[in-house]
C-alpha cells in the first residue's frame, strides 16, 4: 500500500480500500475542466509503470456531488480507479 500511496502522490487525492479488499484511488473535483474518469485512469496506470508497481485496473468512473463544505473527498465529486 505505501508503495502505492508512494508511486500516486501529485496524482491523487486518497489511497485506501473498500470492504472488498480492493485499493480504491480518488481525486477530488470542483471543476472538470476538460478532465474525465478515463484520462484519470490513464494518470494512475502511467505513475504506478513509472514506478514499477505491479496492479490490475477493475473498475473506473464518475461521482458527481453538490458541494458542501467540510466533505471528504468520497462524500464529494471525485473520479476513482479500483485496483488489485
Amino acid at each position: 500500500m505505501k508503495e502505492i500511496r508512494d508511486a500516486l502522490a501529485g496524482v491523487a487525492d486518497t489511497v485506501g480500500r473498500n470492504k472488498q479488499g480492493q485499493i480504491v484511488v480518488r481525486r477530488g473535483f470542483f471543476y472538470r475542466h476538460g478532465m474525465d474518469s478515463t484520462k484519470f485512469a490513464a494518470a494512475v496506470t502511467r505513475a504506478l509503470k513509472e514506478a514499477g508497481v505491479s496492479y490490475l485496473v477493475l473498475d473506473q468512473g464518475e461521482k458527481y456531488a453538490g458541494f458542501r463544505g467540510g466533505q471528504t473527498v468520497a462524500q464529494g465529486s471525485h473520479w476513482w480507479v479500483i485496483l488489485r
